[in-house]
């Protein structure tokens, strides 16, 4: 049984990130954190490891994924290790890894006391209360680093909100950068991802995290000033076509009406691969269903090709309107088990 295909368009990612990349003016650290957001994580790295100045994820083992392909370019972990054992996984791989709360400073400090050389990121809870060192304990996290021999190479934040609340963020954050440069000069700040990258270039700092840009989207809150262009396409094969004579289609006897000119159609393509059960699951033609999907198939009226492929997903943001969700969640989704094809035009 084929699968879904995956086309991923790669020179429209490397164009995406040189538009970031000349629009913030700063240092770019592409995201490939969750295999590139389903675009795959090696491709990707490998298409940009002469665009971006460096790369994040969210994992250790994301990290150790693309470290070959990375060419010896910073990988920044943004998840702040749960074990001295994964912090020390990370120093001895040479990659940059988060501290945001006394428990990974403390991991920070340990393995310096070892001799082994450790880089850390400190990141710094400006509003959000994902992670990050409350802005209240900055200097006493920093005095502890600095008084036991860590160096801290990098500060950030994360924006969670719009321009009006950025702004506040950003307030914090400089209150944040002036203590801690205190201690550490030549420090790296980033504060944006892909939405503080589309305001001012006053979010700019030294660099910028895009990730969703890179493939194309735009999140909620963010400023329309760059011409993206979307880097996935999915398609699903059709896998049968009959004149309809009785039953329902897929599971349920309740047909929502009978289909056209009395002929259904299959496509290959059910909720085992990504997509939504429901009927109105976003895919392209998806008000031809007379049902929900099954696990591995979807029935249609009309008629269809034996072996033709149907583009199923051209706009993640459409498909997400449609199932009251983001373009995040269907991107990550729609290449769970499709094959991936790769083009660089």
């Amino acid at each position: 049984m084929r699968k879904i295909k995956a086309k991923i368009h790669l020179g429209s990612i490397v164009r995406n990130a040189r538009a970031f990349s000349a629009h913030t003016g700063a240092k770019l650290c592409a995201v490939v954190k969750a295999n590139a957001y389903g675009h795959g994580a090696i491709e990707v790295v490998g298409a940009l490891e002469a665009v971006a100045d460096c790369f994040a994820v969210a994992l250790l083992s994301e990290a150790l994924e693309i470290k070959l392909t990375a060419c010896g370019k910073d990988i920044l972990i943004l998840t702040p290790p749960l074990s001295e054992e994964e912090a020390y996984l990370a120093s001895v791989h040479g990659f940059v890894w988060t501290v945001a709360d006394t428990e990974s400073a403390k991991y920070a400090v340990g393995l310096s006391a070892r001799g082994l050389p450790v880089r850390i990121h400190l990141k710094v809870n400006t509003g959000m209360n994902r992670y990050g060192v409350e802005a209240s304990a900055v200097e006493k996290t920093c005095r502890f680093l600095s008084q036991n021999g860590v160096r801290v190479e990098g500060i950030y934040s994360h924006l969670y909100a719009g321009e009006e609340i950025a702004y506040e963020q950003k307030r914090a954050f400089d209150k944040a950068v002036a203590i801690a440069s205190g201690y550490f000069p030549r420090l790296t700040r980033h504060l944006s991802a892909t939405l503080g990258a589309t305001l001012s270039r006053a979010f700019a700092y030294d660099m910028v995290r895009v990730g969703i840009g890179l493939y194309g989207y735009l999140p909620d809150g963010a400023k329309q000033v760059l011409s993206l262009e979307k880097a996935m396409t999915v398609y699903a094969p059709v896998s049968a076509s009959r004149a309809f004579e009785t039953g329902g289609a897929g599971y349920g006897k309740n047909l929502l009406h009978p289909p056209k000119e009395g002929k259904l159609f299959t496509l290959r393509l059910g909720y085992a691969d990504g997509f939504l059960r429901k009927k109105e699951n976003g895919t392209i033609g998806f008000e031809n269903c007379l049902h929900g999907l099954c696990m591995d198939a979807c029935v249609r009226e009309g008629t269809g090709i034996r072996g033709e492929e149907i583009p199923v997903l051209t706009d993640a943001l459409a498909t997400a309107n449609a199932t009251g969700t983001i373009p995040y969640e269907v991107l990550c989704a729609a290449t769970r088990r499709a094959e991936t094809e790769y083009d660089y035009e």
